[in-house]
């Protein structure tokens, strides 16, 4: 929060939060970031503002004091954020229930229009994956791809080519990115073989973009794959989290069907990027330009989503739908991503509110949307954002929100096939056939023909080998996700 702490989010409580529940979670923060516990660089300076916010927080008066404080600055902070947020639930109002009930919150995120229309720099790396497999048309297609990138960048902007197998080779640095002749020389040298090692791509990818770092801009990892890492998933995993927190987005790029979805997926979500799914390198070079040109677009990056829900409600889910479908985990904080001048960030949150007692209203959660706002202004901007609902003992009579009944029905298509993935997984084949043969009726029924014949194909495929191929688990996993995209309307779908 901008110009001053809240201790509420350092603490990790809702502001709703009783005298014991701060003493509680006083307790754990500081066996957890007690200097002779933790050594990490930080630990020293966050154990001081958990003990100044027990201590605020732990005293009435002061607490009101803060409390009324917070009020008065958060005022202030939207009425100078340069982007602004909507807010859409699922009810207009909760009812008075003795069991749990489900609630769900969809939060659309824009840019102002005072916005200056500047294109940002952009500190690139793209890692390449030059293994034995990549050999011929594959590698061919990411050679054109990589160059056709390098002819539009500016003045301005970073690009390091990366290339890895068992170990990892800067190929083209910024300088030599610069020069077109040079980058097609050093391209022309790249030769498949070896394993494939993702966390050497990936650690000499992100110590090119700090190099390079520049909060004025987008600092943006490409990783493009088509085969699995051994081993080192869990150094891949660490290494997105220490990007998250310095800012820098990764997106996977997985071509074929033999890779890590699961791994991609994870980099990516953590990191506030996304995923592509290429059944032929031919599609590389569309893909690529994609990213590059979205990029160009970026408005604000770095955007997180902060906070805390109240003491009666679990966070359950989360999904970003736009700009690019992504699941994003069932915790706070959230990254986001980059927002697009021309559209917007939308995500929907699964919320089980637990019996709420006699009240007229109750506050679900206390948000915050950090970010940069890049170009000329160059600064971070926090937006508050609170969220309430009423409370009653009488049935909401009203239709659900249209918005959230059409993105659940998406996501509920996507969520069968990773039910009847799991299923096939732990053996029960006939059950996860049945749940894929459901899932091409529906993929039917909404138009989806192709996808639906994926479906009723690896279906047969359980039947006879008891298992979903590779291929197969792709083509649904990503084409039910890419059916989450809204219609075309000119804000900033895909």
């Amino acid at each position: 929060m901008t110009g001053k702490l809240d201790y509420y989010a350092i603490l990790g409580v809702p502001r709703d939060a009783s005298a014991e529940d701060i003493r509680r979670a006083y307790r754990e923060a500081a066996l957890r970031l007690h200097p002779d516990q933790n050594e990490g660089p930080q630990a020293t300076e966050l154990f001081l503002q958990i003990n100044r916010a027990y201590e605020l927080l732990s005293d009435a008066d002061q607490r009101e004091i803060y409390d009324q404080e917070l009020i008065e600055i958060e005022t202030v902070m939207i009425a100078k954020a340069s982007f602004k947020a909507k807010v859409i639930q699922s009810r207009a109002k909760l009812l008075q229930l003795d069991e749990p009930q489900v609630h769900y919150l969809m939060i659309d995120i824009e840019p102002s229009q005072d916005l200056p229309e500047i294109r940002p720099p952009i500190n690139l790396a793209i890692v390449i994956d030059r293994s034995t497999s990549m050999r011929g048309q594959r590698l061919d297609h990411l050679r054109t791809a990589t160059l056709k990138i390098m002819s539009k960048l500016t003045e301005s902007d970073s690009t390091s080519i990366i290339a890895f197998s068992d170990r990892a080779e800067l190929i083209v640095s910024p300088d030599q990115a610069r020069d077109l002749a040079v980058a097609r020389a050093r391209l022309s040298l790249l030769q498949a073989g070896g394993g494939t090692e993702i966390a050497q791509g990936l650690r000499m990818g992100l110590g090119e973009i700090h190099r390079n770092f520049s909060r004025k801009g987008i600092n943006h990892l490409i990783l493009l794959t088509d085969g699995r890492t051994y081993g080192d998933e869990n150094e891949c995993i660490q290494m997105a989290d220490a990007a998250a927190d310095q800012g820098i987005i990764i997106h996977g790029v997985g071509i074929g069907s033999d890779w890590s979805d699961r791994l991609l997926d994870d980099l990516a979500s953590r990191t506030g990027g996304g995923v592509s799914f290429l059944d032929t390198p031919e599609t590389v070079l569309q893909v690529m330009e994609d990213i590059f040109e979205k990029l160009g677009r970026t408005v604000a990056s770095r955007l997180r989503l902060e906070g805390s829900v109240a003491q009666q409600v679990d966070l359950r889910s989360t999904f970003r739908l736009l700009p690019e479908p992504m699941p994003t985990g069932d915790s706070l904080p959230m990254n986001l991503g980059n927002l697009p001048r021309d559209g917007v960030i939308r995500v929907l949150l699964e919320m089980v509110i637990h019996p709420i007692g006699q009240i007229s209203e109750l506050t679900l959660a206390h948000f915050s949307i950090d970010g940069d706002i890049l170009g000329n202004a160059d600064e971070s901007v926090a937006l508050p954002l609170e969220v309430r609902i009423p409370v009653s003992d009488v049935p909401d009579t009203d239709p659900p929100s249209e918005e959230i009944t059409a993105a659940l029905s998406q996501i509920s298509l996507y969520r069968m096939q990773e039910k009847a993935r799991h299923e096939a997984e732990l053996g029960q084949s006939a059950q996860a056939a049945r749940r894929l043969e459901n899932l091409a009726t529906q993929l039917l029924a909404n138009g989806e023909r192709e996808l639906a014949k994926s479906a009723l194909s690896e279906a047969d495929r359980l039947a006879h080998s008891r298992r979903i191929s590779s291929e197969g688990e792709k083509v649904l996993k990503y084409g039910t996700r890419a059916l989450m995209i809204p219609a075309r309307t000119g804000e900033g779908q895909q």
